[in-house]
């Protein structure tokens, strides 16, 4: 580390120039929520535009100045390439833009997390100073080819498991964690855990740089087929051998590894039930959904691999090799053309498109139905009451937006563990913030053909929230949710 690396980094890092900017603590308040709180991977347009909206709105009631243009603006803005603080992309099967965090902001939301430390309130140097022993140790057996010294370690982990069982069997003696040494481990794991899911990124940037060059290169035209495709395997190749490349999928053979999943699984739970994470609450949720997580991270950076294969697939394939070199024509006789009327341009640009005519069948016609008829009133004499306006603005403006997707993703979870749960069951588990939640359910139950019954009835009890001190009982037609198949 130099002053003049770090000059560099400093004037060109865009993580810098995120925590550089006025609006900072907003910007990754706003993108911490939607991706990492929501657990979210990627956002399509039609969502993250009116979250941003909603956001502004909360920012404008507390008296913020802060963001005051519009979402769209500020979307394209992250998005540029000066900015680089959200990825926009056009996924496969989906007709509008689609939004993730860089490798940036994951960098800027994980130091931010480790400087503040949110979730966990200390810093667990014992547990961390454990973790450094335990794994130089592993590194020095693991590294070592001499049988005697791995014997010997053998023998005296032998030795202490050997203790450990006649403790238990002769005096019923078991020893435990202290309750600090507990949560110091636990901070640490979810500390890890997190900057795991931040460093995909650094992975599927790689693989996007290479997919990128071999596009680049086939529309210019200008190397043969041969020397793309040498460079492109020669390039991904490099990085499977690097470090960073080999860790990668030697955790994507573990974590896809149904053993190792059930195994997680299983820890997950008997970790949901220690006393002493009972105050971790968000610690706890995002170890939860950990394998889950993992997975979505992992089969992203396989998407952008399988990116790379199609590229290079339709590279060797040469009846459209015909196609890529008229392709090239085409572009070149139009940079002519622009050039070619660069001093004097058009002053009309226009475009016309040629429409195939469309045939449709008389009977797809539905049959002729009156026009419904609607109540006349008048309200020519009618005066508003301006009290009982406000008051139903102020109640609109307090309605909360529901989270279909992150009430699918519960149910989804929850039918993953248990192979089928009721609607109180899930409400046991994740108490809702209010009626609207329950409305939620029901009706994800009825578009998503869950079984109801609704000559069966169940009680659900909504707990005091903060926009009413009341117990709420309802009753409500027994719900299963169900897998798909089921």
């Amino acid at each position: 580390m130099t002053p003049e690396q770090l000059q560099i980094y400093f004037n060109t890092s865009p993580a810098i120039r995120l925590l550089q900017a006025t609006s900072a603590p907003h910007v990754v308040c706003f993108l911490y929520e939607r991706f990492k709180q929501a657990r979210a991977i990627d956002i399509p347009h039609s969502e993250l535009l009116p979250a941003l909206a909603g956001y502004q709105e909360r920012l404008q009631e507390a008296g913020c100045e802060a963001l005051r243009d519009k979402p769209e603006e500020y979307l394209r803005e992250w998005s540029s390439p000066e900015k680089r603080w959200l990825h926009r992309f056009l996924a496969a099967g989906r007709n509008e833009p689609v939004y993730e965090l860089t490798k940036h902001s994951e960098q800027v939301i994980g130091f931010l997390e480790h400087a503040l430390q949110q979730d966990l309130s200390f810093v667990g140097t014992e547990s961390r100073l454990r973790l450094v022993m335990q794994t130089l140790e592993e590194l020095v057996i693991g590294a070592s080819d001499d049988p005697v010294a791995r014997l010997q370690h053998l023998r005296e982990e032998q030795a202490r498991i050997a203790q450990q069982i006649e403790d238990i069997e002769q005096h019923g003696r078991v020893t435990t964690f202290a309750p600090t040494r507990i949560r110091e481990q636990f901070a640490l794991a979810v500390r890890m855990l997190k900057q795991l899911q931040g460093d995909f990124r650094a992975v599927e940037e790689k693989f996007k740089e290479i997919t990128r060059q071999v596009q680049q290169r086939q529309v210019q035209g200008l190397d043969s087929r041969g020397g793309i495709l040498g460079d492109a395997l020669g390039a991904e190749d490099e990085l499977k051998r690097q470090d960073q490349g080999v860790s990668f999928f030697e955790f994507l053979r573990f974590i896809q590894s149904p053993q190792q999943q059930d195994r997680l699984q299983a820890i997950i739970q008997q970790l949901l039930h220690l006393r002493e994470l009972a105050e971790q609450a968000e610690g706890l949720d995002t170890i939860r959904h950990m394998v889950r997580g993992l997975l979505d991270e992992a089969e992203k950076v396989l998407h952008t691999t399988r990116r790379l294969s199609s590229s290079l697939r339709r590279l060797l394939d040469t009846r459209t090799q015909h196609e890529r070199r008229r392709v090239t024509e085409v572009l070149r006789q139009i940079r002519v053309l622009a050039a070619s009327m660069n001093d004097d341009p058009p002053r009309q640009v226009g475009l016309d498109i040629d429409h195939t005519l469309e045939m449709y069948a008389p009977l797809s016609r539905t049959n002729w139905s009156p026009p419904a008829r609607f109540e006349q009133v008048d309200l020519s004499e009618y005066v508003a009451d301006e009290d009982l306006r406000r008051e139903v603005f102020r109640a609109f403006l307090q309605l909360r937006p529901i989270n279909w997707k992150g009430m699918r993703e519960r149910i989804r979870q929850m039918v993953e563990w248990h192979g089928r749960c009721t609607l109180g069951e899930i409400l046991t588990d994740e108490p809702p913030a209010g009626l609207v939640d329950v409305l939620g359910y029901l009706q994800i139950a009825c578009d998503d053909g869950h079984l109801v019954r609704p000559d069966a009835m169940e009680e659900i009890l909504l707990p005091p929230s903060a926009d009413d001190s009341r117990t709420l009982a309802l009753t409500v037609p027994l719900v299963t949710f169900v897998g798909r198949g089921t």
